[in-house]
């Protein structure tokens, strides 16, 4: 892995892991900040890391709280939790703060997957000067939900059981991480077994890394927080030039919503790439490629 990896202290008292990767190849064009999603590790992105520091970028990441190898939340380390987004973002405010102290070239661009997505853009809400470009794959600004489950039912559910003591609960139907999480066909991730063997294989040798799904209080969470982003003011008020490259075939993240957020943005290219699945950096070769021959043209233009 080319990341060295820290921790640091936050002010809740957590332990949290980061990493980061000097480019391989010069002359330096800047940092990359790359977030990854939810149930994500550094590890899994490895090979992410390295194509970024062979374009000329150093790249630093984390683990967020309650997931990779940082401190999980609860007594049931598989369970998805936090307590707010804001905590994720005060997180990043110091890594950030660690990632200039240690003088990371200019200029910074923000890459985030999935949850990771959403959290680069309420970072940049906070922090709109910190960052020259926003890259996004497959970015959170809805979930997608089945046709026969109102949004409006989810949200009372969720903050109605958080709100009654239940913010530490499973979800309904949510649980550890289990056979079918292993098993290759009907996953919703990718269509590139290799890569997928590969995470599965790394969560046998290190279980530690596991996380399952949500409870009731990160559901709460991230409702409150996606009815932030998805408000059409807030796409509206971005000032930096966004990059939104989907996955035609997703089925974690609504891609209506990805679609209105950026025709919403004053500054916003929107890229699908056909046939590919939510993971759209562990994807194949073919639907990667796409991926980063969209990442150059931007970074360049």
């Amino acid at each position: 892995m080319a990341l060295l990896f820290d921790t640091f202290t936050t002010r809740d008292h957590l332990t949290i892991r980061w990493g980061y990767a000097a480019a391989t190849t010069s002359p330096i064009r800047g940092t990359v900040l790359f977030l990854n999603g939810r149930t994500e590790y550094m590890e899994k992105y490895a090979e992410v890391v390295e194509e970024l520091n062979e374009r000329g970028f150093a790249v630093t990441s984390l683990d967020w709280r309650g997931q990779g190898l940082s401190d999980r939340m609860l007594t049931d380390s598989q369970k998805g939790h936090v307590a707010c987004f804001e905590d994720y973002l005060d997180d990043l405010d110091l890594l950030m703060t660690i990632v200039h102290r240690h003088g990371a070239p200019s200029p910074t661009i923000v890459l985030g997957h999935s949850m990771g997505g959403h959290m680069a853009l309420r970072f940049i809400e906070r922090h709109p000067e910190q960052f020259d470009r926003v890259i996004l794959t497959s970015p959170m600004i809805d979930i997608q939900l089945p046709g026969f489950l109102p949004r409006a039912w989810l949200r009372w559910l969720a903050h109605t059981a958080a709100r009654r003591g239940l913010q530490g609960a499973y979800v309904l139907g949510a649980g550890s991480v289990g056979a079918r999480d292993r098993r290759f066909d009907g996953n919703p991730l990718t269509s590139d077994r290799v890569r997928f063997e590969r995470n599965v294989e790394m969560i046998r040798r290190t279980p530690q890394l596991a996380v399952g799904g949500v409870t009731y209080g990160w559901l709460d969470a991230a409702m409150r927080s996606i009815d932030r982003v998805a408000a059409p003011a807030f796409a509206r008020s971005l000032r930096v030039p966004v990059l939104m490259v989907t996955a035609a075939q997703d089925q974690i993240v609504c891609l209506r919503a990805q679609a209105q957020f950026c025709r919403q943005a004053p500054d916003c290219r929107h890229f699908s790439i056909a046939g590919a699945r939510h993971e759209l950096l562990v994807e194949t070769d073919d639907r990667r490629a796409q991926f980063w021959r969209a990442f150059d043209d931007f970074v360049t233009r």
